[in-house]
């Protein structure tokens, strides 16, 4: 049966894919608040 160890090779791949993408879009997702917050506390600072 040469089939199943490919299914849990490929289940396997998918999870890290799946956990990859997870990982870098809360990367994204906290890039993008700090963004915002350094934005509000310059736009605050500057008086507007």
């Amino acid at each position: 049966m040469t089939a199943q160890p490919a299914v849990a090779d490929g289940q396997e791949v998918l999870h890290e894919l799946m956990m990859d993408l997870l990982v870098k879009g809360l990367i994204v997702l906290g890039a993008v608040v700090l963004l915002v917050l350094g934005a509000v506390v310059i736009w605050r600072r500057a008086g507007r």
